[in-house]
Order: structure tokens, then C-alpha cells, then sequence
């Protein structure tokens, strides 16, 4: 039986920041994820069975911009059947 895929998102989340803040969380994610911006482009909206760790590291930045509601942070989904 195979993995069942889920989408994970953070733009809800980036939806919730001022424009100031927004540029500044920008950078600070595409540091951690170690990417181009292209890459964070298309992993803000669709991240495919995101690790545990990279979820909670970007949950950490959040928190840092006074967002703590985890659930206001993303949007997941799952595979179409």
C-alpha cells in the first residue's frame, strides 16, 4: 500500500503578516529551507509530505512574528483518490 500523499501550505499564514514583516519572513524561510527563491516560491503553496522538522522550524518562525495558532499557519491537503 502506498504512502498517501498530503500538500502542505504556509501562504495562509503569510497571508497574516504586514507587508513589512512579510519580506523579512520571507528570507528567514528561504535561509532555513536552504533554497532559491523559485524553490520557495512553489514550496510556500505546495510542499509535498513536508518532514516533521522543516514543519516546525517554519512553525518557529511564525512564532516569532507573533503567530502562534498552528492552524492559521497552513492549509493541508490531501491526495486526490
Amino acid at each position: 500500500m502506498a504512502i498517501e500523499k498530503k500538500y502542505y501550505s504556509f501562504t495562509p499564514g503569510l497571508e497574516l503578516l504586514s507587508k513589512s514583516d512579510y519580506g523579512k519572513i520571507q528570507g528567514e524561510i528561504i535561509d532555513f529551507l536552504g533554497c532559491s527563491k523559485q524553490d520557495y516560491y512553489r514550496k510556500r503553496t505546495c510542499y509535498v509530505n513536508i518532514p516533521a522538522h522543516i514543519k516546525e522550524g517554519i512553525e518557529l518562525i511564525f512564532k516569532k512574528y507573533e503567530i502562534h495558532d498552528l492552524n492559521s499557519i497552513w492549509e493541508i491537503k490531501d491526495s486526490e483518490k
